[in-house]
Formats: C-alpha cells, structure tokens, sequence
C-alpha cells in the first residue's frame, strides 16, 4: 500500500484529507488531479484506495466515467482492484471483471481500449471491455481498427487465449459481444490468425450454446406482450412467463443458472429488478430444498 508513504498522507490533517476527497467530485478539479496521479504513483494509489472503497457510489461512478479521467489511469485503478481482490482469496476473476463493468459505461470502456497501450498485453481484460460495448460503441470500435489496419481476425484472436467456460461466460453476460462476436465467426471472409481450426470449431460450438438461449428469449418475446407488462406491476403481469423462465433454467447445470439470468435480463425478458430477485430466491429453494417454495 504505497499511499501510505505518499507525502500527502503523511503531511495532511484528518479534515483536509475530507475535504481533498469532497473536492474529487468537482468537474473542474479532475484534470489536474490526473495531472498529478500521473506523476505520483503512491499519491494515485491514494486516490484509488478511496475510489475503490467508495466505488458502488453514484458520485464515484461518475468520476470514473469522466471523460478527463485517463485511460491510463483507469487501466491502473482496475489493476489496484484486482490487487486487492486477489490478496482476500477465494478470487474469481470473472466476478471481478464483470464489477468493473457495471461500473464503466460504454463510452469510457472504449477509451481504455482504444488508447490504453497496455490492452495488447492483457487480452482478458480487453475481452471484458469489449462485452461492455453497446452498438454505437461497438460501430467506433470497428472504425478505430480500421483506422489502425487491424483486422476482424486478429480481434478474435484474442479469444484462443481463454478457456470455453470463460468464453461462455463472458458472452451469457453480454448479448451485445455475443451478437457480434456470431456474425465475425459466421464470416467466411475471416480467417482467424493465432487460431486454428479446431480453436475456431470450439468457438462455433460456444456461440452455439448461447444461441439456444437467444431462440429463448425471442420466443418469449413473441408469446408475451413485454412492453404492456413492462408498465404492471409484479403481481398484474402473466405469471407463467416467470414459469416458462424458471422450467428452462432448471434443466442446466446449477453453476450456469446464474449467468443464464444475467442473459435473459441483459435481453430484456427480465422486466426488472424484482423479477430477477423474485427468480434468484425461488432458485435459490430449488437448490436447497428440491421445490420453488
């Protein structure tokens, strides 16, 4: 923990380091905090000791999605998580990832990926901002490789470098990767450098796998008037969608049915944050005592 001999630690009261950290959450103060971060790695860890204990805040959240807070600087904040994830134990990486997800927007994760040097040399992480894009970002994406001549296939490239039950995972918590990622490896343009056949058959097969649960979720969509019960409430909306939902999800394995609800909510069949939590307790009585209720 180097913020603990920065000088500005050491050499400031209680009441100023408050109102130091007030001050963070002021827009005109952020570029010259960077400017400072960036010069003073134990003063940053500082910084980042505090964002990180305060990062499910909604003022937090907008400082790290401001669009002066560097790329750089964001790469080295994740990587101070991850430090400190790691040091706890019992570390999934994947849950941490899927974190520092929720707390970027699409905007800020393609500044890391588009200008952050350090993408090439960690394309786990690069995976994870990738599944953060929406399909405007996405579109930017594609023109900032064109831009820089890189091509579709050196983008999937980066996916020979992790397990299939990583893949999948990352894919069951993003729709939009998942989509994109279907109509590159559908393309018989694209002949991928740093996989091989058997690496791009697997692939195939894990998108597969996905796809089931995108005919699910459009089948939903046709049997269910979504938008009119989007505007019910719980107990006024058709209770047999949430038995359709639940039939489904029962007849995978019990470590996937989380990241399946992550799907089915990221597709819009989850209308809201009471039917995920209403699906998670009713599974949760599945797992313990073998019936719903």
């Amino acid at each position: 923990m180097s913020w603990r001999t920065s000088e500005f630690w050491m050499n400031t009261s209680p009441r100023e380091l408050l109102d130091f950290f007030q001050k963070l959450h002021q827009e005109e103060e952020v570029h010259h905090l960077m400017e400072k971060m960036e010069g003073n790695d134990a003063f940053a860890d500082l910084v980042f000791e505090y964002i990180w204990l305060c990062r499910s805040d909604a003022q937090t959240i907008n400082l790290l999605n401001s669009p002066q807070f560097t790329p750089s600087l964001l790469v080295k904040f994740i990587y101070f998580g991850f430090g400190k994830q790691f040091l706890i134990g019992n570390f999934d990486s994947s849950r941490y990832f899927n974190e520092i997800k929720s707390l970027l927007n699409s905007e800020q994760s393609l500044r890391v990926l588009s200008e952050a040097e350090s993408m090439e040399k960690d394309p786990t992480l690069k995976i994870h901002l990738l599944a953060n894009l929406d399909p405007k970002t996405w579109e930017a994406y594609f023109d900032i490789l064109d831009q820089n001549s890189m091509t579709l296939d050196a983008l999937l490239g980066i996916f020979s470098n992790l397990r299939d039950n990583e893949i999948k995972k990352i894919l069951l918590h993003s729709p939009t990767l998942y989509y994109y990622l279907q109509m590159m490896i559908l393309s018989e343009s694209v002949e991928v450098s740093g996989m091989g056949k058997e690496q791009k058959h697997d692939l195939k097969q894990i998108l597969d796998a996905v796809h089931i649960w995108d005919q699910f979720c459009s089948k939903i969509k046709e049997n269910y008037q979504l938008t009119l019960e989007r505007g019910l409430s719980p107990r006024e909306r058709d209770s047999s969608r949430i038995s359709a939902i639940l039939r489904e999800i029962i007849s995978v394995p019990e470590e996937e049915r989380e990241d399946i609800l992550a799907y089915l909510k990221g597709n819009g069949i989850l209308l809201d944050e009471v039917e995920e939590s209403t699906l998670s307790f009713l599974l949760k009585n599945y797992k313990e005592k073998g019936s719903f209720l």
